[in-house]
């Protein structure tokens, strides 16, 4: 038995050995003093040239750590400006001018200035796709009204970081005020390779001015500069078509069902003060339809929500009061997707996928259309229909307005 019992420790130990010699640890670890954190990618045209302008922007360590002693006047972050014909090329140029080898797996933004995607972002979703450095989930956003590498160097107050701060600025607007989305690398590739579909990006603009996109912009109580993210690009292809801004683009996201919450106001009987209605969730459903050999839409959007407050006197325990207000919500919310689908089509720009649900629906007809469906898309009859139900009315029923 001793000898079973020692001749079973001695494996063990010799398995423990033997795995111990091929797992050596992160064989491909790379420590933070020997390279250089990429967290933002800009893209911007150069004027009479066949070639790019990226700009890098790169974390100061020293600058964001949390330990005592570190912090201090200068910037969190450094940017590296190279020219190029691609991606690559410039990636290789601007490793000279950094002291370490650039680093992008923890790259969160990949930003195209409005110039840019006009001409198209053909030539860059090779490289982002092949390259392992870049992640999917980079999101992506185009700029309106300013280049990127502006976007990139402006400083905010509350975030460090200016990637984090346009970020959140994002999440913000897409979550509690529906004006925008996030759109990652993953999400465009599989829009363009779906049929029937039309890539969509989130737009940030520079409110403000420019000459203030610097380190003393946080320097401040009221910076003279900011970003918001407030707008959606429209794309046909590779290329920008348009933007879609504030009711539009919240108009958007009405018919693909992704209005997480938002804010909206009708107007009172009086037509002067205004009801303001907290939308709590939305959902969307869209039924394709043949109508005399041509396409056709119906889309239905619930949505469910709150009385936040009110500049009249109304009384919301009369039934009919709560209909009224429902109805005008529903008006709003009806117009606002309209809106979003008149301009769309002017563009050609199929972004709700309505040409995929054909495909899906009608494969047929969709083997007839598949080759004109800009056309198709740009003349077919959509149907919205808005169902509003406000679910609760706050503490007070009655306003303290005077009846």
């Amino acid at each position: 038995m001793k000898i079973k019992w020692m001749m079973k420790i001695i494996s063990l130990l010799l398995c423990f050995i033997f795995i111990n010699i091929f797992l050596t640890g992160c064989w491909s670890q790379r420590e933070l003093g020997d390279i250089s954190m990429v967290t933002s990618i800009g893209v911007d045209k150069i004027p009479n040239e066949d070639a790019y302008l990226f700009t890098f922007q790169i974390i100061i360590p020293s600058q964001v750590s949390p330990v005592k002693g570190g912090g201090g006047e200068q910037a969190p972050v450094t940017i590296i400006s190279q020219k190029g014909k691609t991606l690559f090329e410039a990636i290789r140029g601007a490793s000279q001018k950094a002291p370490n080898q650039l680093f992008f797996p923890h790259a969160r933004l990949f930003v195209f200035s409005e110039d840019v995607a006009k001409d198209g972002l053909g030539d860059f979703w090779d490289m982002l796709e092949r390259d392992h450095e870049i992640r999917p989930l980079t999101t992506i956003f185009i700029t309106k009204g300013s280049k990127a590498k502006t976007i990139l160097t402006i400083m905010t107050p509350i975030e460090k970081m200016p990637s984090d701060s346009l970020l959140e600025e994002s999440k913000l607007a897409e979550k509690r005020l529906a004006f925008t989305t996030r759109v990652d690398i993953d999400d465009t590739i599989k829009a363009i390779a779906t049929p029937g579909k039309e890539p969509f990006m989130g737009g940030v603009e520079m409110i403000g001015n420019s000459q203030a996109a610097q380190a003393d912009n946080i320097k401040q109580a009221e910076p003279k500069a900011i970003i918001k993210a407030n707008a959606i690009a429209l794309f046909y292809g590779e290329k920008l078509q348009g933007w879609l801004k504030d009711g539009s683009a919240r108009g958007l996201l009405w018919v693909l069902g992704k209005v997480k919450s938002t804010v909206m106001n009708v107007p009172c009987k009086n037509k002067e003060d205004f009801i303001n209605v907290e939308i709590l969730n939305s959902k969307a459903q869209i039924h394709p339809q043949i109508k005399n050999g041509r396409p056709k839409m119906q889309v239905t959007i619930d949505t469910e929500a709150s009385i936040g407050e009110t500049s009249c006197f109304i009384d919301l325990t009369d039934s009919e009061e709560i209909v009224r207000i429902q109805e005008r919500v529903g008006k709003q919310i009806k117009k606002e997707a309209d809106e979003a689908i008149h301009i769309a089509q002017k563009y050609k720009s199929d972004v709700f996928g309505f040409g995929t649900i054909i495909y899906r629906s009608y494969p047929g007809e969709w083997k007839k259309w598949e080759s004109s469906w800009k056309d198709h898309f740009k003349e077919m009859e959509v149907e919205v229909k808005a169902n509003v139900y406000i679910r609760r009315s706050g503490l007070r029923n009655k306003p303290l307005q005077n009846k």
